[in-house]
């Protein structure tokens, strides 16, 4: 075992944008670790440092990691399994969660920001298929879609609500389907739903809110509950 003494071993690793630096640590810490592909072993209980640093914002995201496996994949090559902690210092997350906003205001199509979130989702309906909550506004979501092709229960018009565990409570937002589109095989593109938030509570917006800031995060596993048509009405009454 490392030495709890020792000093972490530090990586940066660059983003093009904003946004895909955010999407990556939801999507990381979401699942509870990254693989990271080493030439030599490390211990476990190795810990590291990721710097995440992204065009545009002059402050890295710092990101703490413990390695908690190591799998030898090939002579000289290994796959450390490492997990990922939320950011504890907000100087950098907040810098990149500004640009991202600041985006948003230059861009007249968008009626609020978007942020990345990585969440899987099911229904409660049998053989449903398994969504991922790609992002998240104020205004609403965007959901990919595993499927061949669009369920029928998925279309233009019908409500939808969607419930998440928070570290501050439960989050239910409420809306409807404002858009639909089918998968493409050919481009490798999946299928994928716009949903449009109603007007939502006050303690429903707050968590929202501190969602988009991360000032709160889904509970461990990362997983969300959609409802759709009928059901979510029923849950929304």
């Amino acid at each position: 075992m490392p030495s709890t003494s020792a000093p972490p071993i530090r990586l940066k690793v660059g983003y093009k944008t904003p946004e895909a630096l955010l999407g990556e640590l939801t999507r990381s810490v979401g699942r509870g670790g990254v693989r990271h592909e080493a030439k030599k072993p490390v211990a476990v209980g190795t810990r590291f440092v990721f710097e995440l640093k992204s065009a545009g914002v002059r402050a890295p995201v710092e990101v703490d990691g413990t390695v908690q496996a190591v799998t030898e994949t090939a002579p000289g090559r290994f796959v450390l399994h490492i997990r990922y902690e939320p950011p504890k210092d907000r100087r950098g997350l907040d810098a990149v969660l500004e640009r991202i906003f600041q985006a948003k205001e230059q861009d007249a199509r968008r009626r609020a920001p978007r942020v990345p979130l990585h969440v899987r989702a099911t229904e409660r309906t049998p053989n449903s298929p398994v969504y991922r909550v790609r992002d998240l506004s104020r205004g609403g979501m965007g959901l990919d879609v595993e499927c061949d092709a669009l369920p029928k229960h998925l279309k233009v018009g019908e409500a939808a609500l969607v419930q998440m565990r928070l570290t501050t409570g439960q989050l239910a937002a409420h809306g409807e389907i404002v858009w639909v589109v089918q998968p493409d095989a050919a481009k490798g593109l999946p299928a994928r739903v716009g949903v449009h938030f109603g007007r939502l509570s006050g303690p429903a917006a707050k968590r929202l809110d501190d969602l988009l800031t991360l000032r709160a995060l889904p509970q461990p596993p990362w997983i969300a509950r959609l409802a759709f048509g009928g059901e979510a009405l029923a849950e929304m009454g």
